[in-house]
């Protein structure tokens, strides 16, 4: 009997020390989250049936805005409706009701399939005093195509505490557009 008592009374202890250190483990080696940091996400090229809106790219070689509501979007895209797409030709009003986008665009020269998707990368997103600022990779395609395209970053990111301030687009360490609100 002592020893049932013994080994119950045993695993008990370990049990319990295993809990309070699981515990311990949460809360004392925990990561702290960079309050500066944006949650954002990265919406293909591909994904509205739409393109951007022409612009004198001499002038002004990265066009960049931030989107947020559907007049916004209809100023800055076109719709491109072509037979037996299924996309939409842009997000609904209610998409903008809580989420905004970031857009950074170029003329380049066509991609070839495998460039397509790594011309333009979203790196982080942050919010350090009152400015909003996108920081992206671009990589201009080699392909030797002959023809150019408007090609775009769409970076998607909350509305709820990010509406004032100016806003930079910073390309390859380079800030290249600032937009005052």
């Amino acid at each position: 009997m002592k020893k049932i008592i013994a080994t119950t009374m045993t695993c008990s202890m370990l049990a319990g020390a295993g809990v309070t250190l699981s515990g311990c483990s949460l809360m004392f080696w925990k990561k702290k989250e960079d309050p500066t940091v944006v949650p954002f996400s990265t919406i293909p090229s591909g994904s509205y049936q739409s393109f951007v809106k022409n612009w004198d790219d001499k002038e002004q070689p990265v066009l960049c805005a931030l989107i947020r509501s559907s007049g916004e979007w209809n100023y800055w895209f076109q719709p491109a409706a072509v037979m037996r797409q299924k996309n939409a030709l842009a997000p609904s009003s209610e998409y903008f009701e809580t989420r905004q986008l970031m857009l950074a665009t170029r003329i380049i020269q066509a991609p070839d399939s495998i460039e397509r998707g790594q011309i333009f990368t979203a790196e982080k997103v942050t919010m350090k005093g009152g400015v909003l600022k996108l920081d992206y990779r671009f990589v201009r395609p080699a392909s030797g195509a002959t023809y150019q395209i408007k090609d775009f970053l769409l970076v998607e990111i909350p509305k709820e505490r990010y509406t004032t301030g100016p806003v930079q687009f910073v390309e390859n360490g380079r800030k290249v557009c600032e937009i005052s609100r």
